[in-house]
């Protein structure tokens, strides 16, 4: 079959499911210029349409002439990716919300080929690799130890958490999906880490955590224990993420031998350090601070009382998100690596914003 033509089939199936419409449901948008037979067609590479048909498609599925045959950076079936759902999330939405990140990942890479970006991941997950397989809690705090130690951070508080993971090479996306999806992460070409984040995701110390259970995905989906169910190896992530927001060490050195813990001291913990009340409690759980009973009875009290269950799981923590992509993309129209319809298309925004911000000095 023709590269383009091949290329046309594959990214008009795409487009279609990523804007969740059947081949009948595209002809009727298109005011039936096209037939369901035709659309069939050109999704299994047999005709490719006329012009007239093609800007038609594009602003039925609301993309770009362009996306039709841009060439692929990657092969979404080869995309290791581990995801963060509740139940009641459909193939439909998963099957969308892929080949929506795989359009974003793609313009993502774009740019920093034209801007000739270099990054190291290899190098860097190379100093990571843990000496024996993961399978415990406490390996899980010696590996977000070892982490915070490279990373120079102390026991500080992570400030941002997607700036954090941009300076060390992560790619860090934020996506608009459904609130019932929290986060994903893979291995683009086997040396370009991606995190997705759900953009819809207002409670920022739940992106945090997602953020930081996402990496170690990255890092550690190669060494965990044989036998351990995907339900452990979350669990084990999540133990990650919560050391490597809040380092137990805090935690024993404030708490540990005391009979009572108020919640107004969770509360600054959780504004300084950017974690939830939630999240400092179970971890307390975990070192032992507190037993099994005082966590139960935080629960209880937690599921029976709704003004303390806000005052529990109300986001206080404040985080900018990531604007690195759409800095790059202006760069490089700065320096007139691109043009303006370019820039447009790469940040999905029209011709009329990127002019509006393309300032210069």
């Amino acid at each position: 079959m023709d590269k383009n033509l091949n290329t046309f089939a594959k990214r008009l199936l795409q487009a279609r499911i990523k804007a969740k419409l059947s081949m009948e449901k595209l002809s009727e948008k298109m005011n039936g210029i096209v037939t369901k037979q035709a659309i069939s067609k050109y999704e299994k590479g047999m005709m490719i349409p006329n012009s007239t048909i093609l800007i038609a498609m594009a602003e039925a599925l609301n993309v770009s002439l362009d996306y039709f045959f841009r060439p692929f950076t990657y092969d979404l079936d080869n995309f290791k990716v581990s995801f963060r759902k509740k139940s009641d999330t459909t193939i439909c939405e998963q099957k969308a919300l892929e080949i929506q990140i795989q359009d974003e990942v793609e313009r993502y890479l774009e740019i920093e080929d034209i801007l000739d970006v270099k990054y190291e991941y290899k190098k860097m997950a190379d100093e990571l690799v843990p000496s024996h397989s993961l399978s415990t809690n406490k390996d899980m705090i010696e590996c977000a130890k070892n982490i915070r130690n490279i990373w120079g951070l102390g026991n500080s508080p992570i400030a941002n958490s997607q700036e954090l993971l941009e300076f060390h090479g992560f790619k860090v996306l934020l996506t608009t999906a459904p609130k019932n999806f929290w986060g994903v992460s893979g291995i683009i070409n086997d040396n370009t880490p991606i995190i997705v984040l759900n953009s819809n995701d207002s409670h920022i110390e739940h992106r945090r955590l997602t953020a930081f259970h996402e990496l170690c995905h990255l890092l550690f989906n190669n060494y965990f224990a044989e036998g351990l169910t995907e339900h452990q190896k979350e669990t084990l992530c999540n133990s990650f993420a919560n050391e490597l927001l809040l380092p137990g060490d805090i935690l024993i050195n404030l708490y540990n031998g005391k009979s009572r813990i108020a919640i107004a001291e969770l509360v600054s913990l959780s504004i300084n350090y950017g974690i939830s009340v939630d999240a400092i409690v179970y971890k307390l759980k975990e070192l032992g601070i507190i037993g099994e009973k005082r966590y139960r009875g935080f629960c209880i009290q937690k599921n029976s009382n709704p003004d303390f269950k806000r005052k529990i799981e109300v986001t206080r923590y404040k985080e900018e998100a990531t604007t690195r992509f759409q800095t790059m993309v202006y760069s490089a129209l700065a320096q007139q690596l691109i043009s303006i319809s370019k820039a447009s298309i790469l940040l999905g925004v029209s011709i009329n914003k990127v002019r509006k911000n393309s300032s210069t000095l």
